[in-house]
């Protein structure tokens, strides 16, 4: 942000002043602070759809005298993107999305219907699998790739994300949003700063003095602890959720219109679990089975979303205010190679790097402009990363490692000083 407070960001050679805006920005004030003095044009057209780009139009902005060059790898990008619109490929298939979103509903009420005749242990596995699923499903509306109707896409991301799975999706888009502009860049995208349970850079250093206690008691394990710590995601997810819907000071104005409905959704997900868990034959039983659907949940989760961006390298803050916003999706973003049981399980997430250079394609389609995405970037020159899920958890694993020899490293000298 400039001394003047202005907050200045581009879009198609057109300079506009978002400061009065940033509140009421329906994906966060963050995301566009982050391009401040910026060309936003890619990262505008990635998340905004007919009503963004009609809304654009009735701002008052001051077309750019002098109009910068375009990058060749740029213009060929929105060739490509183009292209896609063009094919189609950006409209949904509704009989594919009704057999996911049936198929994963289908999951909680086998789960009911087993725990109500005492199976409840493998209803509980069924809740798991089915929060895993019902979180994609909620990805995918909140990504507006679900129906062609925005308005109907964020009833069911509330549907999916608050009513089911109990994760306010307001909170959800704050973060999700401003990881999708600024992928993997330090001390600015939200899902690469985890503090004080682990450190992804020796970059970060300087704030592992913060808490100098608990990082030297759990860092230079980090990587032996992460994999039973994924069972503990959703859990986290939901608490910070309440956190949020709680907050009574949201400055963003588009959230607080839907805080009321946020709160009730998120009241109705755990009085609708109490009468579930009521269906176990004890007190014991519903502990048990609260604990196993959330630990199946939280680690289908974490074990596909901590494989695509966490393992390569985390960007520094300057090099990023540099880097356009085609580079730092390709930087900062690997995919899971395919497979029938992948796409099945990862939810799409997969296929990362066409999900971040094209978020709103239906998860359908990721595999079909797949092979386009990888020609594209081999033409350009530009790096186009992929490897098998075992090579992706070794990967991570490896980052931990090697970040916790940096900090033990850095611990010892600091002791013999």
């Amino acid at each position: 942000m400039s001394e003047s407070g202005k907050l200045l960001v581009t879009i198609d050679n057109v300079l506009y002043d978002l400061s009065t805006f940033k509140n009421f920005h329906p994906g966060g004030k963050l995301i566009l602070e982050q391009y401040h003095k910026k060309d936003a044009t890619d990262a505008f057209n990635a998340f905004h759809g007919k009503e963004g780009h009609e809304r654009l139009k009735n701002m008052t902005g001051t077309p750019l005298k002098e109009q910068p060059a375009l990058d060749p790898k740029i213009r060929n990008f929105r060739i490509l993107r183009q292209k896609f619109k063009d094919d189609g490929l950006f409209e949904p298939n509704y009989l594919w999305q009704f057999y996911k979103c049936s198929s994963s509903v289908a999951l909680f009420v086998l789960g009911v219907y087993l725990t109500s005749i005492g199976h409840w242990a493998m209803g509980a596995v069924l809740f798991g699998i089915g929060y895993q699923q019902m979180g994609w499903l909620g990805h995918d509306a909140c990504h507006h790739g679900l129906t062609s109707n925005r308005k109907f896409n964020n009833f069911l991301g509330y549907v999916f994300g608050n009513l089911v799975s109990g994760f306010s999706v307001n909170w959800w888009k704050d973060r999700h949003n401003t990881h999708h502009a600024i992928t993997n860049v330090l001390e600015s995208d939200p899902d690469v700063d985890n503090l004080p349970l682990f450190v992804w850079s020796e970059l970060e250093v300087p704030k592992w003095k913060l808490w100098p206690g608990m990082a030297r008691t759990i860092i230079p394990y980090q990587h032996l602890y992460f994999v039973p710590w994924t069972v503990t995601l959703k859990l986290i997810w939901c608490l910070q959720s309440a956190f949020f819907v709680r907050n009574l000071e949201l400055q963003n104005k588009s959230y607080m219109k839907s805080l009321p409905a946020e709160r009730l959704l998120l009241v109705l997900h755990y009085i609708l679990l109490f009468f579930v868990l009521r269906l176990t034959p004890s007190f014991g039983a519903a502990v048990l089975f609260y604990l196993i659907s959330e630990f199946i949940g939280g680690a289908g989760i974490a074990l596909i979303v901590f494989m695509n961006h966490y393992s390569l390298e985390q960007i520094e803050k300057d090099k990023a205010l540099t880097t356009d916003f085609l580079g730092l999706q390709l930087l900062g973003t690997k995919n899971i190679n395919p497979g029938i049981f992948m796409d099945w399980f990862a939810g799409g997430l997969n296929y990362q790097v066409e999900h971040h250079l094209f978020p709103t394609i239906p998860r359908h389609n990721l595999s079909k402009v797949k092979p386009l995405v990888e020609k594209f970037c081999k033409d350009n020159d530009l790096p186009y990363q992929s490897e098998t899920y075992y090579g992706c958890i070794s990967a991570v694993l490896s980052k931990l490692r090697a970040v916790a020899g940096v900090y033990n490293k850095a611990t010892e000298k600091r002791q013999q000083k």
